[in-house]
């Protein structure tokens, strides 16, 4: 089994999973550094097979998949890193998936999508994850589509690593869009379960999960408790992202100008909840709430 995006925050999770139950595995790294928990070394010596090279490579790709009857796809963000766009990672990534996945035999193809994810959205994140579930779902393998909400870990929240700017503002909290949307996020090993109980599982093949929490926080919500628990206060003020005048160029001027962008601006509008009752369904899983790790997952930042 190809695993893709193998060192992110789900897919150590995924890898880990795998390994203690015993899967056939390949994994493509760009090296030694993508890894934190597991060495390349560790996971050779677990019977893992490694190929170290750029998954956005044809051919780095295409050998990958030599030899290999499944695929589980997490690659992915929601902000663009190096060269690589959110059309590489989430289109074009996935259609040489597809196409040299079913030229070499590939049958099952487990894809991890977002939350959020649609076509009609500002969003190039959203926008171009929403065109990677249309390539999986018309493809010829046995699919599978994951849609999680924002991830959280033990340690880790990494929506409040990316919004920390914003979150530590000392003047006021800037909100950049409504607010009003609603999260539900979602305990990375519980998903990390989702995906590895699917590989094997008849009943999920051409499904696709939303995958959410228990408890549900309107994005406003949460970062004003994010704030009281670190102790900052003043007031929450709504920059809407097309805003200008004095305001809106104080925020421009103390934040990082990688935030102030309309993906920016529809992470942090954009619902993204749904029902847990076809996820308890189909999966055992722990159904961990943020609440219980919050104040560790504050600590961090």
């Amino acid at each position: 089994m190809l695993v893709l995006g193998a060192a992110g925050f789900l897919g150590s999770v995924v890898v880990k999973q795998m390994t203690a139950g015993g899967y056939p595995m390949r994994v493509v790294t760009r090296g030694a550094e993508d890894w934190k928990d597991s060495s390349i070394s560790t996971l050779r010596h677990k019977g893992v097979d490694v190929i170290v090279g750029d998954v956005t490579d044809e051919e780095t790709l295409g050998r990958a998949l030599n030899g290999v009857s499944a695929v589980v796809n997490m690659v992915g963000g929601f902000k663009e890193s190096g060269d690589a766009t959110f059309e590489d990672l989430h289109v074009r990534l996935v259609k040489n998936i597809v196409k040299l996945g079913q030229e070499r035999g590939v049958q099952r193809l487990v894809h991890v999508s977002c939350l959020g994810a649609r076509e009609d959205t500002e969003s190039t994140c959203f926008l171009t994850k929403w065109k990677g579930e249309q390539i999986v779902s018309k493809s010829h393998l046995y699919w599978t589509i994951f849609r999680p909400s924002f991830l959280f870990g033990e340690t880790r929240f990494p929506l409040f690593a990316y919004l920390k700017p914003l979150l530590t503002f000392k003047l006021f909290l800037p909100l950049i869009g409504s607010g009003t949307n609603t999260v539900a996020p979602v305990f990375v090993n519980d998903v990390a379960s989702c995906v590895t109980q699917s590989i094997y599982s008849r009943e999920t093949v051409s499904q696709s999960y939303d995958l959410v929490g228990p408890d549900e926080y309107s994005m406003v919500e949460l970062l004003e408790q994010a704030r009281k628990h670190l102790g900052l206060k003043g007031p929450t003020m709504n920059i809407p992202s097309k805003l200008s005048g004095q305001t809106f160029e104080m925020v421009a001027r103390a934040l990082p100008k990688a935030l102030m962008n309309q993906d920016l601006a529809s992470i942090m509008s954009e619902n993204s909840c749904s029902s847990q009752d076809v996820m308890l369904k189909h999966f055992e899983v722990r159904n961990v709430a943020l609440e219980q790790y919050f104040p560790r997952l504050i600590e961090t930042l």
